[in-house]
């Protein structure tokens, strides 16, 4: 697996007791938790939000796709690495390529690696429909000026 030179985004976060097993070890699911964080705190650093609500027109970005490949075990207290590197964009979509480092691993050695592709969508609450919607310019420009 090749890792980027260049990353969009980095966040740190310590591994919690409530986020491993019976060994100690980060259970499988809690990466995409890890994942997420990352994305929120990315959104916030280009002053934006992964939710907005007018009245009962909320927009947000849920999953179309998510896969993750896991390399070596992340442990209690463990101070981890998310790197997230855009991929493509599209119309209403956006793919990210993100990278888990710990400790002791150096930059071309991840801990798990993997992509999420996200869609951007208006849920309307009164009714229950969501439909996909275009990015809006702003962001779209932004999130371009971190390819």
């Amino acid at each position: 697996m090749e890792v980027p030179e260049k990353f969009h985004f980095e966040s740190e976060r310590r591994v919690e007791f409530a986020d491993t097993d019976m060994a100690g070890i980060v259970h499988f699911a809690n990466f995409f938790r890890f994942v997420e964080s990352a994305e929120h705190a990315f959104f916030r650093a280009l002053g934006w939000s992964v939710h907005s609500a007018q009245g009962d027109k909320h927009k947000g970005w849920p999953r179309v796709s998510v896969s993750c490949d896991f390399f070596r075990p992340a442990r209690y207290q463990d101070i981890l690495k998310i790197r997230l590197r855009i991929e493509e964009i599209g119309n209403s979509t956006f793919r990210y390529r993100f990278f888990v480092f710990g400790p002791g691993g150096s930059d071309s050695r991840p801990i798990a690696s993997g992509r999420f592709t996200t869609l951007y969508v208006e849920l309307n609450r009164a009714t229950g429909e969501m439909r996909k919607c275009a990015i809006p310019p702003r962001l779209r420009k932004l999130l371009e000026n971190a390819l």
